[in-house]
């Protein structure tokens, strides 16, 4: 019996469960068109050999940090045929994160595959690594079950960073901590010994080596991994990307009353059509940060320049012009800005996001609009659940489907252990209930038709025979729970499993310990059952 992979449904906003199922009635907040129709990625291109010059495509070849031989041969094609990219990407997570980092990528690839069959140009998957993100906290640890069953965060320590009044220094100038090499080696005690070990957990040591970057060391490790799926993986704090979207970021401040009043009116758009808007908006917050004397910092407009949001200190149009051209990666765009900086400096012909992307992709389609960048078609990356043999078993015996054990584990085994709880008990109980009640109320009749001031003392009677066979309930059920103690502990196991901490499996998990015991062919399988709108 070998691992089951179950395709899942993302869950969402609002927002992005119209997006998946009535594309048309949200149509106005995504002009790219539906990921559905073959005919909106046709436009894109379209609309990308439009605006695209030629020395555009040219300056691809300065695109750094190429994987190998072979990606920079595919990048060439690219350029020379004017093909495109499908990007995703994600923060640059230890041992790079979460199983969705990997279904992500997975649904970029199989798309990647199937557009370049249709629209006649080379068509790359493109990995970005959020490498100018500062949430160390939201980066720095994974989690995995162990070989006891146990939930283990693995986590590294960068020096100064666990301060809450340190500065937000981005991932691409953070150094790997020393106390990787501990890490490294817990991640090899509570993975299983196997035949795949080795060639798996080498090279995610030789990338997370300490001292280098550690969206660097990200970058190595999905490119280790990843790679044979053709990947072209580009940080966003790259030489390349600076030197490609400082003109927009200037632009970008130029007009930031122009993008500040697009979005405001945006996110009215969304309210008034009861979609809440996923990132917050005001009228004094641009979408550029700073590298500021507390690190990166947003910027905000204020008497015609700008402040530091955190540091408070002024930020005049000279000085940011001046760091633009010096020194670019002093100067970095916020969320809904970035999509657009990355369409700017590479043909994405689509992108593939999660629920909260999608939701505030709706935002950043004005921005798109306002500097004259064509907008991707927004596709939505694929879920899976991975269940192990083990898990199976439990299921199986006792024939549950894996959603049943979704939530809070506790609740969800009391619940279990209840609804087997046997028949005949219930009934018998829910009979004596009925009985009592209705000869309390006889009783009660009986007694006012002598003395109708006995009303509460029939009913504090009353109370006391219900709350008797309450006791007697709770007291049976534990002896239930004695009884099914063994399925109590199988059940908690086998959520925890699927849903650590009540969370989905892909929003927790790490995916190495899965690779390291059913080999990096998992991988492929899941590939195999990569589902786009297109098919």
């Amino acid at each position: 019996m070998t691992i089951a992979i179950d395709r899942q449904s993302l869950e969402g906003s609002q927002l992005f469960s119209a997006y998946l199922q009535d594309y048309l009635s949200v149509a106005r907040f995504y002009p790219a068109g539906s990921p559905a129709d073959l005919g909106s990625y046709r436009k894109v291109l379209e609309q990308i050999h439009t605006s695209w010059a030629d020395s555009r495509w040219q300056a691809l070849r300065e695109v750094g940090h190429v994987a190998s031989p072979a990606i920079r041969a595919r990048l060439e094609e690219l350029v020379e045929e004017k093909g495109v990219l499908i990007s995703t990407g994600q923060q640059a997570g230890l041992f790079l994160g979460p199983l969705y980092t990997i279904y992500k990528a997975l649904t970029a690839a199989r798309l990647a595959e199937l557009l370049e069959k249709s629209l006649g140009v080379p068509v790359m998957p493109m990995f970005t690594v959020a490498s100018e993100d500062h949430d160390w906290g939201e980066v720095d640890h994974t989690y995995l079950i162990d070989l006891e069953n146990q939930l283990v965060r693995l986590a590294v320590h960068a020096p100064g960073m666990d301060d809450p009044q340190a500065p937000s220094t981005p991932v691409e100038r953070i150094p790997v901590p020393s106390d990787i090499e501990q890490a490294v080696a817990k991640l090899v005690q509570v993975t299983p010994n196997s035949e795949f070990k080795v060639s798996l957990l080498d090279p995610l040591r030789m990338a997370y080596r300490p001292g280098r970057s550690f969206a660097e060391a990200f970058q190595d490790a999905f490119e280790s991994l990843l790679g044979r799926y053709g990947f072209l993986v580009q940080r966003t704090a790259s030489p390349y990307v600076k030197r490609a979207t400082r003109e927009l970021l200037w632009s970008e401040w130029r007009r930031r009353h122009q993008s500040s009043e697009r979005l405001l009116r945006r996110s009215a758009e969304l309210k008034a059509a009861d979609f809440a808007e996923q990132v917050a908006v005001t009228e004094k917050s641009t979408n550029l940060f700073y590298d500021g004397p507390l690190g990166r910092d947003r910027i905000l407009m204020e008497d015609g320049e700008g402040r530091l949001r955190r540091a408070g200190d002024r930020l005049s149009e000279l000085e940011l012009r001046a760091a633009l051209e010096g020194s670019p990666e002093r100067v970095s765009p916020g969320a809904l800005l970035r999509p657009v900086t990355e369409a700017h400096a590479f043909p994405v012909v689509a992108y593939v996001g999660g629920p909260a992307e999608i939701a505030y992709l709706a935002q950043s389609q004005v921005l798109f609009e306002l500097h004259g960048v064509p907008s991707p078609v927004i596709v939505p990356r694929n879920a899976f659940l991975l269940i192990e043999p083990k898990v199976a078993r439990v299921l199986e015996k006792y024939e549950m489907a894996p959603t049943d054990l979704a939530g809070d584990p506790r609740a969800m085994v009391n619940r279990q252990l209840e609804e087997r709880t046997p028949p005949t008990l219930r009934d018998s109980l829910a009979r004596l209930r009925e009985m009592v009640t209705a000869g309390l109320g006889a009783v009660e009749e009986a007694a006012l038709e002598f003395d109708p001031g006995s009303t509460g003392t029939v009913g504090k009677s009353a109370k006391a025979v219900q709350q008797s066979i309450d006791a007697l309930e709770a007291k049976l059920q534990a002896r239930v729970r004695e009884r099914h103690d063994i399925m109590k502990q199988q059940l908690l196991k086998a959520a925890l499993n699927l849903y650590p901490e009540g969370r989905p499996q892909e929003r927790v998990l790490n995916a190495y310990p899965f690779l390291v015991r059913y080999g990096e062919a998992l991988l492929d399988d899941i590939y195999s059952l990569v589902r786009t709108p297109l098919g």
